[in-house]
């Protein structure tokens, strides 16, 4: 796993990330994205160190992009794409 260290942002395609959503207060490892800040929403502590988190994201904004993903995750499953197998329809 990468660990870009506190204060630090990833860079992709020579583009600065966006800011995180979430930041543990003890270790300052911060997670960017809508899944990740719902999951710890869930969890309520920092999986690496135990530590207490602060959302940085607005809450109702990640449920409706978390939502979205599982439509679209939903919507382009293998069989929706390809049909049934061809074994299937004997």
């Amino acid at each position: 796993m990468d660990d870009h260290g506190p204060g630090r942002r990833p860079v992709t395609s020579g583009r600065m990330a966006p800011d995180p959503r979430v930041r543990c207060g003890a270790c300052s490892f911060a997670w960017f994205g809508a899944t990740a800040a719902h999951g710890l929403r869930i969890v309520g502590g920092c999986p690496r160190c135990g530590g207490e988190l602060e959302f940085l994201g607005d809450e109702e904004r990640d449920e409706a992009d978390v939502a979205r993903a599982d439509r679209v995750a939903s919507a382009a499953s293998p069989a929706s794409v390809l049909g049934t197998p061809l074994s299937w329809d004997r």
